[in-house]
């Protein structure tokens, strides 16, 4: 399936049908005529979800530990899909799989997915998604759901995994970010193994300010809903804002190892419902997880928009 293309009078959206439904373009249409990634664009022809301006994740966000957690009294093991590291379930089951194009108009498109259309699920229970992409003159909104087509509860959640762009079209920028949250969990591997905890950093994303300098991979609770990013020399401000129930945030601003302060060109803000691990967390008796549990036949609904401010 060929990628759609949206545009409005200052906005270009590109999507991928066949790399989960996810997003390989977000620009903005800057000096000279030229479009400028506010996420950072995928290569033509990309094929490694990994790589995209930003892609979906569900049933379940970021990482399970072990590939294996235990849910109303009952085992369930994972297949493994990371190469490195600790052995792990991550980013969902969705972001790599082809996604079937509902409808496409001018100014949106909607994709869906039904897990018992593809072989090998990665989730014990069949479940469905719908995300419909709206572009307008100011932004992007979308609109993603998860639905339990199974015939007993669920554990779900679901988010998005934008990479944002350190330098728009102007060389001297400098990112600045505004992300108030309430609490960091502490992490092993990328797993959260206790309560959250308010700390210098929450209290660092609380105010507009440069992208911290250090390399940063953490995930907050109590995320207020909305983010900031700004292209300080380029004089350009991006608003996210996420539904209540995205109420866990990713901030992932990565460098290149042993090489100190040598930030790469991109950051993540990640608006989720759940912590990563959730479901191993909740097991270990940690409420406020985010894991929502779908009965037979109900849908988890969630919005994020992007907007020009």
């Amino acid at each position: 399936m060929p990628p759609i293309t949206l545009a409005s009078a200052l906005l270009r959206l590109v999507i991928d049908p066949d790399l989960g439904a996810g997003i390989a373009d977000f620009s903005l249409l800057g000096p000279s005529g030229v479009y400028y990634p506010m996420m950072r664009r995928a290569s033509p022809g990309e094929t490694n979800s990994s790589l995209l301006a930003s892609f979906i994740m569900a049933p379940w966000v970021n990482r399970i530990n072990g590939a294996a957690f235990s849910f109303m009294g009952r085992e369930h093991r994972l297949t493994v899909n990371t190469k490195d590291g600790p052995p792990m379930a991550q980013h969902g089951d969705v972001r790599k799989r082809p996604w079937r194009v509902a409808s496409v108009a001018s100014d949106h498109a909607v994709l869906e997915f039904e897990s018992r259309d593809h072989q090998g699920s990665n989730w014990p229970w069949a479940y469905a998604c719908r995300v419909v992409y709206a572009l307008d003159s100011r932004g992007l909104t979308i609109d993603l759901d998860v639905t339990n087509r199974d015939a007993s509860p669920m554990p779900a959640g679901c988010g998005h995994h934008p990479y944002f762009s350190r330098r728009l079209f102007n060389d001297l920028d400098r990112l600045h970010i505004q992300a108030p949250v309430a609490a960091r969990y502490p992490l092993v591997k990328g797993c959260a193994t206790a309560e959250p905890t308010p700390d210098r950093l929450t209290d660092y994303l609380a105010e507009l300010r440069p992208v911290p300098e250090t390399h940063v991979d953490d995930v907050f609770s109590g995320f207020s809903g909305t983010a900031t990013l700004r292209w300080d020399a380029s004089d350009v401000t991006l608003r996210m804002t996420a539904s209540p129930n995205m109420s866990h945030l990713v901030v992932f601003a990565p460098h290149i190892e042993g090489k100190g302060q040598a930030p790469l060109p991109f950051i993540a803000v990640e608006p989720q419902t759940q912590v990563n691990d959730a479901l191993n967390l909740a097991v270990k008796g940690y409420t406020g997880t985010g894991t929502v549990v779908l009965n037979p036949g109900e849908t988890l609904r969630t919005r994020v928009r992007f907007e020009l401010a």
